[in-house]
This record gives C-alpha cells, structure tokens and sequence, in this order.
C-alpha cells in the first residue's frame, strides 16, 4: 500500500472511519489511468465543488424543516413530490439544484461580473449573494410566483436584449417585473415593477419587495439586514424619496420610501409568514445567516390602472460607512436608464455579423444570444458562464472566442488573446488549471483562428516565441516509449487526465490528442506565415509523427471493437464520452466530414446515447447534452446532412423563454439539470451552429447554405447575412426564393478571395445562370466561379 494511502487509512481511524470504506474512495481512483497531476481531478473544482458541496449541506439542513417560508422556484418544485422534479433526500448529505438550473444573466459589455434573474423573476444582483423578490397580496392572500402554476407566470425579452421581463398573474391583478443593468458611477442592476389593476373597478392590494436568503443555487447567508435613510449613504438628487437596505454591511437596494416594513431572523421565522402583518423592525442580525426583510406598498388603483415602483441594486459588493458615505448615482427615472440601455444595445448589435432567416426561432435565439456572447465578454477575460462557470477555461475560451471572431467583435476576441501569454509557464504550459492538456492547442488554435478571421496576425507576430513554447509543450508531454512497434495503445499520446471533465475519469483522452494536434498544425501555418521555414518544417514533422500515433492507437482501438467508431480512451467500450471525438471535425477539421471513423462514432452515439434528437450524456451530465448535441448537428451540417435540423431544433425547443440554456437538460423537468444555468459554451455553439448553417470554410473554397431546411425555401422567404467574416475577407449576400427559383445576390471585401463558392439547395437543380461564366451545377449545388455576383437557380 503506498504511504499516502497508509497515511490516510491512519488518520480518518482517528475519526471513527473503516478502512474498508476507504476502499471504495481507493478503487474508484483505479477506473481510469492516474492523472499526472497533484489531484485526479481538475484544481479549479475545488473551490467550485467545496461551495457546491457546503451550501448543499446547508440546503439538506434547512429546505426539509422549512417548507412554510418562500422558497425558490427550484426548492419549491424540486421538494414537491408531486413534481417530476422530486428528488427524494434520505439519504442525500446535501440538495443542490438539479432540476430547474435556469437563470438568464443581464449586465453590461466588457464589465466583469452579471446579475441573474431566475425563471419566476428573483433577481439575484451579487454573485453567488441574496436576491431581491416581489409579491402581491391581495385581501389577505399572498401571491408568490415562486409558488404559482406555470400557467400563471410568463418570461421574455424586451427586444431579445438583456432585459427580462417577468409577469404574474395574482387573481384578477397583473404584476410585471423588469430587470436591466446600467452603467453610472458603477454597476446597477434596475428592477422595475409595474402592478396593474385590469378589472373595471377600484381596487387595492400591496405589493411587497423582500429581501431574501436565498439564490438560484440555495441558500445565501444574510447575517444582517437593515432599513435606513439613503441620504445618508450619500444618494443624490431626489434622495428622500428612497430608503436604502443594507445587507451584511453593504448597501444592497434602494427603493422608495415604503408605507411599512418587517425584519425578521431565523428564529423568528420568514417574514413573509405574518403577512400581511409588518413587525415594523427596520434592522435584524442573524448569527444564522437566514435573515429575512419586506417593504410593504398599499396600492389603491382605479379601473385600468396601473402603478410602478423602481429598485436599484449594485451589483458590486462596496462596504458603506454612514460617517464618510461614498457618493452614489444621481436618482433617475427609470424609463430613462431603461432607454439608454436600450440604445446601448443597439449600438453593439448593430456591428459584426447581422442575419435575417424566415425562421422565428431561430432568429429571436441569434439575436438575443448575440448579446449574451459579449456579456460574458469581461474585458481582458472570457467565461463560460455568470454564476457557475464564472472563470477562465481555455476549452471554453476557445469556443467563445471564435463565436467573437466569427460575428466580427475582432477587438474583443484581442483584447483576451493578448493575456494568453500570462499564463504561460517556464516548461511551456499554459495553465488555466492544472491538467488541462487541451490548453496549449485550444489556445494556439483560437489565436491563429482570429488571426485567419480578423486578417490581423500582428498579435501572433508579437507572440511568436511564446507560440513556439506553446507547440513545443505539446510535443514533449507526448506519451513516447523507445519500441518504435508501438506495443501500447497510448505510445505518443499527451499523458492521461481529468481533461474534460464530462468524459469520465483520468484517462488518455483522444480529445486532448486532437487539441494538441490542432496546435501543432496551427504553429507550423503561423511560422510559413512568418517566414520562418526551419521552424515550419520542425512543426509539421512533429504534426506529422503526432499525427501517425494517434491514427495507430485509433487502428489498435478498431481491432479491439471489431469497427471504425472511436472510444473516448485506447482503453475504454464505446460509450456516451466518444462524444469528445467528433472535435476532430467540428471545430478543428483535422479529419474529412466523411471519415469513417467520424461517421461510425455519430452512429454509435445514436446507438448508445441518443434519446429523441438529442445526445444524452451518461457518463458526466446525467442529461441531455446542449452545446455537445450542437457537435453532432455541425458535424452533419459539415455533411451537408439536413438531419442536423432535427437537433438543431430539438435543442431550440428546449431553450427558456429568454432563449439560454443550461449544460445538461433534466429528461423530466426539461429545464437546466447540470452546470451553470445559463451556459455559455452552449450559447456560443448556437451562435457558430447558426453561422455554420449559413456559410463555412471548406479548404479552398467558400460554402453556402449546406443543409436548408425546405420549409426556408418557400416563395417569397428571404435569407441575409451581412458584414460575415471568413478566411477569405468579410462576406454579405441575400437569397430570395421565387416559385420555383432562387436568386443569390453576393458580395465580398476579399482579402484572398476563394477559389470558388458553393450554394447548396435542398432541391434537384435543373439550370442556373448568373452574370459571369463559368456556373456549373453539381448535384443539388451551383458552383460560383470567382467573381460571380449574381445567380439564378431554377428547379
């Protein structure tokens, strides 16, 4: 036994604890292949996982006994065993949000950090903090959204921009909830909330703004809550109209001036219990955390009336001292904050690529998830998600970054590429966290990718050294042994690790291998860029020998399983982590759309991993796969297979009414089951999915269109893309179906324009002309020479 484990045997004994339970901790480390890492695990986890884990805990103590107070959306539903989303706990050590993992971010472009606001509106302005809800009461009843019928509650966009609306239906009463950022003097998060009386007659009701101990994830601990005069936490303008809450210490909302107020602690159990009685504290500490506090506003509202009320929430944490407050934003009316917001948003969009598809669905999901691409641009850094995932992975970066440089936001794709060298270590490693061996080619594919989609490689000129560390890293972490027979099935892999993570324990991961072969073939293009033959010829030898071993190990895997499909490892079955291959196509193009072994995984995933028209990740998720049912439609698009419409819209129909989707998708609940509820490499897949659908790269030559959807071809539809970048230089062009014909208009600002386009129809062709010559028809494709601009095809 080594001393490691015979130390620890000796130590949890202390504790009471059994060998024999060690065991099993032990044996589950023997699954896969050790890492060669510290830990079996990946470093950033544990932070992640240790918050996770204690405030599920603490959730597991206080959900059960506590089933009066108003709880979240997912407690309420995921504690009810009438709900599909019922998940018995006895013998669970802690509840965490498994089944209704949904919140839609707002915020600001380029500003670190978002706010969340969850499906019934709960509006959670810090990360990982307390949240702010609204009620109404109306003749001694209590209408909560978190606890109304789905019926009752609705959610949207306002302009499929970051600003979500939230409706509620208190019998006869109409509440509308409005959350948006703004940037004044800092980082606000607005909530406004409009109560409308849409009966005939007076009538009155009281709207109730609570503070709550609670987030999209649990519990969130509020030791101490106070009311207290905003003029003197320094506000401007029309101070005495507002009061101020401070929570634990920090200014946490303004509102105006309520007509009463309740505080409560733990022991005194949720405020919202005695409504509609108001204790009338204006300060509470709890020494549990679980402090609770509620404006009251009596509504008198005539016929058709309606009355508004405005919060603002920072959404940094800043400690406020009432001798030496610290100025805050001038109060204004909230229409005007929302309408430069508004404009804000106009003016981001209105850049990079724009498209227009005679597809609902599919339009309002570009447009709205265009702008949550840049929210979770923050400056000089890019993450995968606002609450869950909110950190650096280069795996993620590299999806996110091309989504930037593929709609055209060049200059913010830069302004994270220009950190990567940071990061770099002596040995040549480019750590996010320790053992991601997919980093150093993730990272020089994403460089070289907006360098090929800008027409700028200044910033891999100024790297090139590093560049040149970075490949070299790749080379020397293969796994060589001196029999050159390649007896193992590992012999010149990169060496085993937790990888990405939703592909099961430490292995050999030929997703790693086909980052780093990506990165070796990417150096070798920047150095002919460069000039510098001697270190392109270097480069590609190593793709090259790289390239050898991991085609052998893959052979020796095909012997083993009697067909081409690829295992996730040389040493594992076929199962649901051979999804992690396919990047082989989709981004990287190292092998041909029909490859067999490609072709044979797509069909042995759909044999054991497949449910509807999606994938359904066994081995990590526990749940449909998002972004990764996105790698099987692009692969198939790549195809030119219109069967990548099924997912395409598989995965449309289960996007929340704001158009996000979480990591995994629970098969009962359909809602967010896995990773952060609003997912970011799932948004960028979408955002490259639809690009693809349009428009892609294939060698030498631009194509278009490669899997319509007949229904888009119908006469009088119109498709446009504008200001696209390729390869080849930016791109615009419109089709316009007539009865039995379509027309393409096309214009391109080439760099190096391509050897030919092809325009792909769902339809048997039978002429086509344009205004050079040249046009051949080749199956249900016309091929453009260059130079065309105008084409006619007629079926």
């Amino acid at each position: 036994m080594p001393i490691s484990a015979s130390l620890l045997k000796f130590l949890t004994a202390r504790f009471h604890i059994p060998g024999d339970a060690l065991d099993y901790f032990f044996a589950s480390a023997r699954l896969g292949h050790a890492a060669e890492t510290t830990l079996p695990f990946p470093a950033e986890l544990i932070p992640l996982g240790a918050r996770l884990v204690a405030r599920g805990w603490l959730n597991n103590e206080f959900f059960p006994t506590n089933r009066d107070w108003v709880l979240p959306y997912w407690a309420e539903r995921q504690f009810d065993p009438r709900d599909p989303g019922f998940i018995p706990y006895g013998f669970n050590l802690y509840t965490i949000n498994c089944t209704r993992r949904d919140w839609t971010m707002v915020g600001n472009p380029n500003r670190a950090r978002e706010a969340i606001v969850d499906p019934r509106g709960l509006v959670t302005p810090l990360f990982d903090g307390w949240s702010l809800d609204a009620w109404l009461g109306v003749e001694d009843k209590l209408f909560a959204p978190s606890r109304l019928a789905d019926a009752e509650v609705a959610q949207s966009l306002r302009e499929h921009l970051p600003i979500v609306v939230t409706t509620f239906h208190a019998g006869d009463w109409r509440v509308r909830r409005e959350a948006f950022a703004i940037e004044r003097d800092g980082e606000w998060l607005v909530e406004q909330v409009t109560v409308e009386n849409p009966t005939d007659a007076p009538r009155a009701a009281t709207l109730y703004l609570s503070i709550r101990p609670f987030n999209p994830e649990g519990v969130a601990r509020i030791e101490d809550v106070e009311f207290c005069d905003a003029a003197s936490l320094g506000v401007e303008g029309s101070g005495s109209d507002y009061r101020a809450v401070r929570v634990n210490r920090a200014l946490g909302v303004l509102l105006p001036v309520p007509d009463a107020v309740a505080c409560a602690t733990f022991a005194e159990g949720d405020a919202a219990l005695a409504l509609p009685r108001l204790n009338g504290k204006t300060r509470a500490h709890c020494n549990v955390g679980l402090a609770t506090a509620v404006a009251a506003y009596r509504l008198e509202l005539g016929a058709g009336q309606s009355a508004t009320l405005t919060a603002l929430m920072p959404m940094e944490r800043v400690e406020y001292d009432e001798d030496d407050p610290s100025p805050l934003p001038r109060l204004a009316p909230a229409e005007d904050w929302r309408t430069a917001s508004i404009a804000a948003w106009r003016a981001e969009l209105a850049r990079g690529m724009r498209v227009r598809v005679p597809d609902a669905s599919v339009q309002n999901a570009f447009d709205a998830n265009k702008a949550f691409l840049l929210l979770l641009h923050d400056g000089d850094t890019i993450t995968p998600g606002p609450w869950t995932y909110h950190q650096f992975w280069f795996r993620d970066a590299a999806y996110l970054l091309n989504a930037l440089d593929k709609l055209g936001y060049h200059d913010e794709s830069a302004r994270v590429i220009e950190r990567f060298a940071r990061r770099l270590r002596p040995d040549g490693y480019l750590t996010a966290t320790e053992g991601e061996w997919d980093s150093n080619g993730a990272a020089i594919w994403a460089m070289v990718e907006h360098a090929r989609l800008s027409g700028d490689r200044n910033l891999l000129a100024g790297n090139y050294w590093s560049l040149l560390r970075m490949a070299s890293w790749i080379n020397s972490k293969r796994q060589k042994t001196k029999d050159t027979r390649r007896t193992t099935a590992h012999h010149g892999l990169l060496p085993p690790g937790p990888s990405a993570e939703h592909l099961g324990p430490s292995d050999y991961f030929y997703w790693d291998d086909f980052w780093g072969l990506a990165g070796l073939r990417e150096a070798a293009r920047v150095a002919e860029w460069l000039g510098q033959a001697d270190d392109a010829r270097k480069l590609r030898a190593n793709f090259e020998s790289f390239r050898a071993d991991v085609d052998a190990s893959l052979a020796t895997c095909a012997a083993r399983l009697g067909r081409a499909a690829m295992p996730a490892s040389p040493y594992r079955r076929l199962d649901a982590g051979m999804i992690g291959n396919l990047v082989a196509l989709y981004p990287l193009r190292l092998f041909d759309p029909h490859d067999p072994r490609l072709v044979d995984t797509i069909t042995a995933l759909k044999e054991c991993a497949w449910l509807e028209d999606a994938y359904f990740n066994h081995v990590g998720h526990a749940a449909f796969g998002t972004y990764l049912s996105l790698h099987v439609a692009q692969g198939l698009l790549f195809r030119r297979d219109p069967d990548a419409w099924k997912i395409i819209r598989w995965v449309l129909r289960h996007a929340s009414p704001t158009f996000t989707w979480a990591e995994g998708i629970h098969p009962l609940t359909r809602r967010g089951g896995m990773g952060d509820g609003h997912h970011g490499w799932a948004l960028a897949d979408f955002l490259l999915t639809v690009r693809h659908a349009l428009l892609f790269e294939e060698d030498d030559h631009l194509v278009l269109t490669p899997a319509l959807p007949d229904d888009w071809c119908a006469a009088t539809n119109v498709i446009q893309v504008e200001d696209a970048p390729t390869y080849f230089g930016n791109v615009r062009f419109t089709l316009a179906f007539g009865e039995r014909e379509a027309t393409l208009t096309l214009q391109g600002d080439w760099r190096d324009a391509p050897a030919y386009i092809e325009w792909n129809l769902p339809l048997p062709l039978r002429d086509a002309g344009g205004d050079v010559d040249g046009i051949a028809i080749v199956g249900n494709a016309v091929r453009l020479p260059r130079g065309c601009q105008r084409v006619v095809a007629l079926w």
